[in-house]
């Protein structure tokens, strides 16, 4: 049902004419102190393999939508589950993720009585959990972009994770995540494009810890899996 909801999302004018994907909007000066890599075979389907920087798993996902009362009422909720083993998982680590919302429309105007939330859980490495939630609008405004903040914690590492909803060269925001960045002690540090069927990631260029890279990777997997309601 969701299969390539990212692709027909985010075609964009690209110039000359031209039809091409878009590109999120990086934060200044990320590009330069970052490599990209992509995370191959995901696909838009509920399950399969994926590759990706010299690591290899396999994944599986489902998500489901529920309408009460002439769409008065809508339940959204799915999960996710992956496992990854390679060059920075000499050990297997599995991960299980889940999500939730419910929404309410009177007339034209939309609600949500229970805002959207993500948690994953991580076994074969300790100390690891993933929160990701809906944001609050900005001065209290509600505005069309679903955007989202979270944090991801590893062993006394902290990580905070935001939604990216602005394209290279758009004009006005997309409602929907295109992606994501992470940010550490203030600095972002890596970004997750997930506007197509490989997501693009940006790890750092210079010298990071195992642990580090190890844990953008495993933020970059659990927001691959995602099959966000917001884009539905």
């Amino acid at each position: 049902m969701k299969a390539g909801w990212r692709a027909a999302l985010v075609v964009a004018l690209a110039g000359c004419g031209s039809i091409g994907p878009a590109r999120m909007v990086q934060p200044a000066g990320l590009e330069a102190r970052t490599v990209e890599v992509t995370i191959d075979d995901m696909g838009g389907g509920t399950r399969g393999s994926f590759r990706g920087a010299g690591n290899t798993g396999r994944y599986s996902r489902a998500a489901s939508r529920l309408d009460l009362f002439d769409e008065l009422l809508a339940f959204d909720k799915g999960g996710a589950e992956f496992t990854v083993r390679g060059a920075d998982f000499p050990e297997p680590v599995t991960a299980r993720c889940g999500f939730r919302q419910t929404t309410s429309t009177i007339r034209i105007v939309e609600f949500t009585p229970k805002k959207f939330s993500y948690e994953c859980s991580y076994e074969g490495l300790p100390g690891l959990r993933f929160v990701l939630q809906e944001a609050a609008p900005a001065n209290g405004f509600r505005t069309l972009k679903a955007e989202r903040r979270g944090e991801f914690m590893s062993s006394g590492r902290v990580y905070t994770v935001r939604s990216v909803h602005d394209a290279v060269g758009g004009i006005v925001p997309l409602a929907a995540p295109l992606g994501y960045v992470v940010d550490a002690a203030g600095t972002s540090i890596a970004s997750v494009e997930l506007n197509g069927l490989s997501p693009a990631l940006r790890l750092p260029s210079s010298p990071a810890s195992q642990g580090e890279r190890r844990d953008v990777l495993l933020i970059a997997l659990s927001l691959a899996v995602l099959w966000d309601p917001a884009a539905r």
